[in-house]
């Protein structure tokens, strides 16, 4: 028998020029992408006289004629509504309320000498929080001896020529000048007074002075050591003391949770240790989105006498869902968007597509959620809008 050659297998492509899986998936779209757009594309010269009908833009709207092969990239469906969608969970962060918060430094200049608190200490108004050493304060107190011995020296003079001039022995007038004087005292020593009652401290010695809490309060910022020197004039306060009994969450909500809410709606705040949730109320909503997270932010006021609540704590914030509302509800592929705005294509007749604006909603599990633009009832594109939003872009 006369045997049959063997045709030899091709040889193996060496590794170094294997094409990766993801190119040629990528390929693949690209290549079913590129035959959509065909379909789409005005018909050659040659083919001008075939039968087959021409798909035309006019305006807003994509005209595909029926029996037209582009039918097959385009699906219609009927629009419908569902309930709203609930809210996902927003990070958001725990922080101190400022109209509860008192910040506190050194009003004369000195040395720490002892410090009496640490972060997170209770303090109740008028504990003593650190001393401070200061030449500042000598002066101070020296100012206001010199006052009172200075009135009392006022107050002799004055005395004195008062007896005179009933004895007919001095003029009148030198009593009047002395008790001017002693009024000048009295105003000087007033003004020494108040000074150091201003500082808000409690001297002890002649040099040393303690700075005490101006409210009740727990230290929820502490920049200050002992042997540090510190000053008045210094931009960031040495400590902060802050009434924790309410705090604020402030939270990062996407632009369709925000759109939702209302100042003083009511929001779930649950902690990331334990999962404890409190009741929160909406305090602010900012009118400006952050333009790289594309987030709102939300201040959300919460009770927190039991103390779950940390500052600087990370926490999830949900609103509560909106009760009663029902929105329409298309697949993601329907709506094309440019980042400016969205669309979507309603069939007007049965052949024109017309482009038509709308507001997204909420997106999940491949479908979004439409606020205005498509009503209920409504045909739309469901599959293929990119298609016709591209073609009228070319036509353009």
């Amino acid at each position: 028998m006369t045997s049959t050659p063997e045709t030899p297998l091709p040889a193996a492509v060496p590794s170094s020029r294997r094409v990766p899986l993801w190119i040629a998936f990528a390929g693949g779209a690209c290549i079913v992408a590129a035959l959509a757009l065909l379909a789409f594309a005005p018909p050659a010269p040659a083919e001008a006289g075939l039968s087959h009908p021409v798909v035309s833009v006019k305006g807003e709207s994509v005209v595909i004629p029926d029996g037209a092969p582009q039918w097959q990239y385009v699906e219609l469906a009927v629009a419908e509504e569902a309930p709203a969608l609930a809210p996902l969970a927003a990070p958001g962060r725990v922080d101190f309320d400022e109209s509860r918060t008192a910040s506190v430094g050194a009003p004369l200049a000195g040395r720490v000498e002892q410090m009496r608190v640490r972060l997170g200490d209770r303090v109740k108004a008028g504990d003593r929080l650190f001393s401070v050493r200061s030449g500042a304060f000598a002066d101070l107190d020296r100012e206001l001896h010199s006052a009172e011995a200075e009135l009392t020296e006022k107050q002799r003079n004055a005395e004195r020529l008062k007896e005179l001039v009933a004895l007919r022995a001095a003029p009148e007038k030198d009593l009047l000048a002395a008790q001017t004087e002693q009024r000048q005292a009295e105003l000087a020593l007033e003004a020494a007074r108040a000074r150091q009652a201003s500082l808000k401290v409690s001297g002890e010695g002649k040099n040393l002075y303690w700075v005490t809490a101006p409210r009740t309060g727990t230290v929820v910022d502490l920049d200050v050591v002992a042997s540090q020197e510190v000053t008045p004039d210094r931009d960031k306060p040495l400590l902060r003391l802050s009434d924790l009994d309410e705090v604020l969450v402030v939270a990062d909500l996407q632009e369709a949770d925000a759109a939702d809410l209302r100042e003083g709606q009511s929001v779930s705040v649950r902690t990331q240790n334990g999962g404890a949730v409190r009741p929160g109320n909406v305090e602010r909503i900012s009118e400006v989105v952050d333009p790289q997270r594309r987030t709102v932010e939300v201040r959300v006021r919460v009770a927190n006498t039991d103390r779950v609540l940390h500052p600087n704590a990370f926490v999830e914030v949900t609103p509560e869902p909106p009760s009663g509302v029902a929105r329409v509800r298309v697949p993601v592929s329907a709506v094309v968007t440019d980042g400016a705005r969205s669309v979507v294509f309603v069939a007007r007749e049965s052949s024109r597509l017309e482009r038509v604006a709308v507001v997204p909603g909420r997106q999940r599990d491949g479908q979004v959620e439409l606020r205005e633009g498509l009503s209920a009832g409504q045909r739309f594109v469901a599959r293929g809008a990119l298609l016709l939003e591209n073609q009228i872009e070319l036509a353009d």
